[in-house]
């Protein structure tokens, strides 16, 4: 059985492999911002499902949690 980092690992490539095919049909990128965001989008992604299946149901809730457990 894999490990948590494991598992937060392989979710997130196949979020940034599939996210990075989805945007290929298009001709500018998903976020269009002045500042460049600290998180990426797959990372974001990855964030929010992994803290549902925690079950953790507010992003702000998720955000608390990776920010004690994985900073």
């Amino acid at each position: 059985m894999p490990s948590l980092v494991d598992y937060i690992i392989y979710t997130f490539i196949k979020i940034d492999d599939s996210l990075n095919k989805i945007l290929e049909e298009y001709d500018r990128p998903l976020r269009a911002r002045v500042f460049k965001p600290k998180l990426s989008d797959s990372e974001v992604i990855t964030m929010e499902l992994i803290g549902e299946l925690f079950g953790i149901d507010s992003t702000v809730g998720i955000w608390r949690y990776f920010n004690k457990h994985w900073t």
